[in-house]
C-alpha cells in the first residue's frame, strides 16, 4: 500500500526561528521587479538536511549564492507567466503538486507534534523492544590472542615454528619473540596480537584452538593454509546479552521514530479508507501514451 510508505518516511520539518523574522520582508536581492526576501532564504534553507540547515545561516557567502540563484529562478517564473506558459493544465497541476508538497510536509510536522510521545512512554516502549527483540542484543563469545606465524613457504617452516615453540617454553617473552620471529605483517610488529574476534573470523584450525584456550595459554604448533601459528589467548569475553542500559538511548531514539510512524500511517489509513478509485480514467490514461517500440 504505497500510502503507508509515503506516511512512513520520516520527513521532519522544524519550524525555522531565525533572526529574519526581525526584518520582515527584508529584500536580500532584486531584479526586474522581483525580489528574494529572508523568509524566501528561509523557506528554502528548510529544505536542507537538518544537519546541514544550521550551518548555512551563518555562511553569508553562502546564502549570498542562495539568494542569487532564487532571484534567478522568480525571474525565469516570472518571464514564463508573462510569455503565456503558466497556463497550461499541466503546468497548473504542477504548481499544485509543488503546493501540495510542501503544506504536506507541514501537516506531517504537525501531526509528529501532536504526537510526539511521553518520556514514560517512550521508555515503555523501548522496553518492549528490548524484550521483543532479545536475539538483537546477544553479545557473542570473544577472545582476544596473539600468535607467531611461520609461512608454509618457509624452508623448514614446521621445525623453525618447533623451535619458537622451545624458546617460549623456555622463558622467552611472547610478544618479543613475535615482534622477531613472526611473518603475519599485520601483527608480528604488535607482539603478535590480533585483538579481539568472533567464531568464523579466523580459519578454523586456528578458531578451533583459540576458543579451546583459556587466558595465558600457549597452543602448541598449529598447522593452517597460511602456515604453522603459536597462539597465545590473552583475554575472552563471554558470550552474554547487552544491558538495556548500553542500549536505552538507540531504543528510546528507535521507539519514537516508530510511534511518529505508526500515527502517520493511521492517518494515511484513514484517508484512503473514504478514497473512490476511477480505474477507467486511468486505463484512458494508460491508451493514449505513445506506444513504445
Amino acid at each position: 500500500m504505497r500510502f503507508a510508505a509515503v506516511f512512513a518516511v520520516s520527513v521532519p520539518l522544524a519550524s525555522v526561528v531565525h533572526a529574519a523574522d526581525a526584518f520582515g520582508q527584508g529584500v536580500i536581492i532584486e531584479a526586474q521587479g522581483v525580489a528574494i526576501t529572508v523568509h524566501d532564504l528561509d523557506a528554502e534553507i528548510m529544505k536542507a538536511p537538518p544537519e546541514v540547515r544550521a550551518g548555512l545561516f551563518t555562511r553569508k557567502e553562502a546564502l549570498a549564492q542562495l539568494a542569487s540563484n532564487l532571484l534567478m529562478r522568480r525571474v525565469l517564473a516570472k518571464q514564463a507567466e508573462t510569455s503565456g506558459a503558466a497556463n497550461t493544465p499541466v503546468f497548473k497541476a504542477a504548481v499544485q503538486l509543488s503546493r501540495d508538497r510542501v503544506l504536506s510536509d507541514v501537516q506531517l510536522a504537525r501531526m509528529d507534534q501532536i504526537n510526539k510521545p511521553t518520556d514514560a512512554a517512550l521508555e515503555q516502549r523501548a522496553q518492549e523492544i528490548y524484550r521483543a527483540d532479545a536475539a538483537r542484543f546477544e553479545i557473542a563469545e570473544e577472545v582476544q590472542a596473539s600468535h607467531i606465524l611461520v609461512l608454509a613457504t618457509e624452508a623448514d617452516a614446521e621445525q623453525k615454528a618447533a623451535q619458537i615453540l622451545a624458546d617460549l617454553k623456555a622463558g622467552k617473552d611472547f610478544a618479543e619473540l613475535a615482534k622477531a620471529k613472526s611473518q603475519d605483517p599485520g601483527s608480528g610488529s604488535k607482539g603478535g596480537d590480533l585483538g579481539y574476534f568472533k567464531r568464523g573470523r579466523m580459519v578454523k584450525e586456528f578458531e578451533d584452538t583459540a576458543f579451546k584456550m583459556k587466558v595465558g595459554d600457549v597452543s602448541d604448533v598449529i598447522k593452517s593454509q597460511f602456515g604453522f601459528h603459536i597462539i597465545k589467548v590473552t583475554d575472552r569475553k563471554e558470550a552474554g546479552k547487552q544491558p538495556f542500559e548500553q542500549v536505552r538511548e538507540t531504543l528510546i531514539a528507535e521507539a519514537s521514530q516508530k510511534i511518529l510512524n505508526e500515527a502517520r500511517i493511521k492517518a494515511g489509513e484513514a484517508i484512503m479508507s473514504r478514497a473512490k478509485a476511477n480505474p477507467e480514467a486511468l486505463d484512458a490514461y494508460v491508451a493514449s501514451q505513445p506506444k513504445a517500440n
